[in-house]
């Protein structure tokens, strides 16, 4: 860089100055940073994009941006551009790119050369791993199938492959993805670059039973549980349903029985507390299922209620995961009741007479 010096503009009444650098070789590959000829806005191998503003007054602000900084400076997520003939409109870009923190050089090749200073600086990502790095990307079509593109470091420097994470959607990332020559495989598990084998196998045997009646909460439950390894779930909407499921399941001895039962507490027809109650002290149900743990899902704002604790008392939970679903929560919750040998629900578990005599108290008509 020689004598050349640049600054950060941290705020209006405040300006720091970077060192100077020692001389450096011109840069061999494009990596992470822009080079001539001017460009408004270029991409990079990861999400969002650089933008270079050029004021009338000389020098060049620099940004590293995320889709949602171009979407307020105005600028295309997807597309690269060149800066405006009109001084005046590239002044109004360079006031709003000061308003996000850029930094400001005096040249382009005074910011490249020492941004590629930088990138050379860095001894684990060396020249030679970058070229050897593996980048992927994946998106899931909406009618099933998925779309996949792998591709080395500098072929997706060169080609500005991180845009395709700008996506605002998965259908957005999907026709990006096929754009830059992705291949679509209608079967995941044809795909070469997915693997679909559990790192968990023995969860994969876990049938667990999930009782609730929002189609949302039960994807989302669904989806956390099917990423943790448990991918043996039965849905149903609410307690009678489950009872119904459980006592078929324990008749059908061909129907691997459920290993555990989650269920939120606020249901039509039935609630998780009704429902955990006849499932302990129904005889009906408890000869069958004696041990099985039954996980309550109130929502979070619940718990500091002193109602939650009074309509939980003498109902046999074996414990609680608040929604929204912490998904480290509902790990520790399945792996303890499900993987670590048999559990009783209390420390001492009723008696087929105390079972029969709960039947006869607690069991209603639905």
């Amino acid at each position: 860089m020689g004598s050349s010096q640049s600054v950060t503009i941290s705020s209006a009444s405040s300006i720091q100055e970077r060192p100077e650098r020692t001389e450096i070789p011109a840069r061999p590959v494009t990596a992470c940073y822009p080079e001539e000829p001017k460009l408004r806005v270029c991409f990079g191998t990861g999400a969002g994009g650089f933008v270079q503003g050029f004021p009338s007054n000389g020098g060049v602000y620099m940004l590293s941006c995320s889709a949602m900084e171009l979407d307020f400076l105005g600028l295309d997520r997807f597309e690269t551009a060149l800066p405006s003939a009109d001084p005046a409109e590239e002044d109004s870009l360079c006031a709003k790119m000061r308003l996000l923190g850029p930094e400001w050089w005096p040249s382009l090749e005074a910011c490249n050369k020492a941004g590629w200073q930088d990138f050379l600086h860095q001894g684990q990502h060396s020249l030679e791993h970058y070229r050897e790095e593996r980048v992927r990307f994946f998106g899931v079509a909406s009618q099933g199938g998925v779309w996949a593109l792998e591709t080395g470091g500098e072929e997706c420097s060169s080609r500005q492959l991180g845009r395709i994470n700008n996506a605002r959607d998965m259908e957005e990332k999907c026709r990006q993805i096929e754009k830059f020559g992705g291949t679509f495989y209608a079967a995941p598990s044809e795909c070469p670059l997915l693997d679909f084998k559990s790192p968990f196998p023995e969860r994969a045997a876990v049938h667990v039973l999930l009782a609730d009646g929002d189609a949302s909460n039960q994807e989302v439950a669904r989806s956390l549980m099917a990423e943790l390894g448990f991918s043996q779930v039965t849905t149903v909407g609410d307690g009678k349903e489950a009872l119904g499921f459980l006592l078929a399941a324990a008749e059908d001895k061909t129907q691997r029985k459920p290993d555990i039962l989650l269920v939120n507490t606020e249901l039509p027809v039935m609630d998780g507390f009704e429902c955990a109650r006849l499932l302990r002290f129904d005889f009906s149900y408890s000869q069958h299922y004696p041990h099985i743990p039954i996980v309550a899902m109130p929502h979070h704002t619940m718990l500091g209620d002193n109602k939650l604790q009074e309509r939980s008392v003498g109902t046999g939970l074996s414990g609680f995961v608040p929604r929204p679903i912490q998904k480290e929560q509902l790990e520790r919750t399945l792996v303890k009741w499900t993987l670590k040998g048999p559990r009783r629900f209390l420390l001492s578990g009723p008696s087929v007479e105390d079972a029969r005599r709960g039947a006869r108290v607690m069991k209603r008509e639905y």
